[in-house]
């Protein structure tokens, strides 16, 4: 009668085979490019994944566990994954090969930092197959006050260090903290005053201003890549500029940094001779030709490049490349990603309307403090329609005779 009852026993022993399955398959929360990105991530805080605000991500991954409690609990320790944890992880489950981007702030570390900047911006991208050798992560600097050929050092910059984290030697440059892409950002935090110290990179930018007379774009960009004929293309377009011309526009910028201190901050000085500072307007009225993102941030960033020749050819005005967009990220984190288009469309449309609008208006001013003056009461109405802006000044024609 004991021998049915061993039998009985090996028979239960036998069901320990069935671990095989988990074995096959692999816990996504151990894979390399997880881990990786969550020791990244939970160090330097993202300010967008994937082009979308953390904000907005964290608030649909809760929507989805409040919808599905058990939705992430097929995933190991998921009680410990955050939000945003839980978000790559579904979005390696279903897009395993697609490109992973992460924008975010980096506060350089050194205390004796030597350069105006209180962040460096930049978009990580993270290849599919990462992190096989072949699939490197890149950078793009995004502040828009770093002039593009220091950009590209920082760029360069991060892929030496991409190289060396994969273990290529380098006499000057060591990884901080190890290995991956913590380390690797890291690293760039404590060699960025070397990148930014090296030679500014040439770029087609030099040239831009000879795109109008230049028929054919291909032979446009064969003339870039040669520093000599670049030279003497802008040597032939640089406008003569006399001594007492000089003297005027010098007078004038003098008044407009002394007037403005904080304010204003030199952006670049062009081989040509022009200057281009940032510039911040205050927002002093509450009207509704006002852009309510620029009412929120009580101030508007300008880029304005004071020509060599000024008086005598006219300021030109353009917008920070990010500053409309970091607003819209900051104020509307809550909306729909539909939503976030057509409020990026509705500001593109204002800045090209502000642009054109101050390029036709006649100031009958040199003064460069005026300008500004009367630009920061009227920011408004410069952001109005052609047609629209066209009335405005001609009611103010009107009042003028009338008065």
């Amino acid at each position: 009668m004991e021998q049915p009852v061993e039998n009985k026993k090996k028979k239960v022993v036998r069901r320990r085979p069935k671990k095989k399955p988990t074995d096959d398959t692999p816990d996504p929360t151990s894979s390399k490019k997880f881990l990786q990105i969550s020791k990244l991530i939970r160090t330097i805080k993202p300010v967008t994944i994937n082009g979308s605000p953390t904000q907005t991500i964290v608030d649909q991954i809760k929507l989805k566990q409040t919808n599905d409690p058990e939705y992430f609990k097929k995933y190991k320790n998921n009680a410990r994954l955050s939000n945003l944890q839980k978000y790559l992880l579904e979005f390696l489950e279903q897009q395993p090969d697609s490109t992973i981007y992460i924008s975010m702030c980096i506060k350089p570390s050194d205390p004796d930092f030597p350069f105006d900047l209180d962040n460096l911006q930049l978009n990580l991208s993270i290849p599919g197959k990462y992190p096989d050798k072949l699939n490197k992560p890149k950078i793009v600097v995004l502040n828009d006050e770093i002039p593009r050929g220091f950009a590209i050092n920082i760029e360069t910059g991060f892929k030496q260090i991409v190289d060396i984290n994969q273990g290529l030697k380098h006499e000057e440059i060591e990884l901080v903290q190890g290995t991956g892409l913590l380390s690797m950002i890291l690293t760039l935090d404590k060699y960025l005053e070397v990148f930014l110290k090296q030679q500014k990179r040439e770029t087609f930018k030099f040239v831009k201003t000879i795109k109008k007379s230049s028929p054919v774009p291909v032979a446009t960009k064969e003339v870039e890549k040669k520093k000599t004929p670049v030279t003497t293309v802008k040597r032939e377009e640089s406008p003569k500029v006399t001594p007492e011309i000089t003297r005027i526009r010098d007078s004038l910028i003098e008044e407009l940094v002394n007037k403005l201190g904080d304010y204003i901050k030199v952006f670049k000085k062009s081989t040509s001779g022009d200057t281009l500072y940032k510039i911040t307007l205050p927002i002093f009225n509450t009207s509704d030709s006002i852009p309510a993102l620029w009412k929120s941030n009580q101030q508007v960033d300008l880029m304005v490049s004071i020509p060599i020749n000024y008086p005598q050819q006219k300021v030109k005005l353009s917008f920070p490349n990010n500053f409309n967009s970091n607003l819209i990220l900051k104020y509307h984190q809550q909306q729909e990603q539909f939503e976030l288009v057509q409020i990026t469309k509705q500001y593109r449309r204002l800045e090209t309307n502000f642009i054109n609008n101050f390029s036709k208006f006649e100031f009958n001013t040199n003064n460069l403090i005026m300008i500004l003056n009367w630009l920061t009461n009227n920011i408004g109405q410069f952001c109005l329609g052609e047609l629209e802006f066209k009335q405005w000044i001609n009611n103010i024609e009107k009042l003028n005779l009338a008065s």
